[in-house]
């Protein structure tokens, strides 16, 4: 029985990464920003007890998950800009092409 698997790194891979995050970060925030625009304009209609829940509701159920998820991105896409950007990652990569060099050679 033979396990073979090769481990590819790609450093525009990360590259990538990093960029779709932030992306996708940004467009996280224009969601909640729309969101919280949306629920405003339902309560001020709602000029009522009802409509002052249904915005109290809304920062709990939909706006909190939004800023949790926001705060997860922000940390990946950081993570990724420090993997792109740190020369020790870079070594990694220039490492790893030398030893497939190698094996090929041999």
């Amino acid at each position: 029985m033979t396990l073979e698997q090769d481990i590819k790194l790609s450093s525009e891979a990360f590259k990538t990464a990093a960029n779709e995050m932030s992306a996708l970060k940004t467009r996280a925030e224009t969601l909640k920003t729309t969101l919280e625009q949306m629920y405003n304009d339902l309560t001020t209609a709602l000029d009522t007890p009802a409509g002052k829940e249904i915005e109290i509701e809304a920062k709990d159920v939909l706006i909190k998950p939004i800023d949790d998820l926001i705060l997860v991105i922000d940390q990946m896409s950081k993570t990724l800009d420090d993997i792109k950007d740190t020369p020790y990652y870079q070594g990694v990569f220039d490492k790893y092409e030398q030893l497939m060099q190698n094996i090929k050679f041999n």
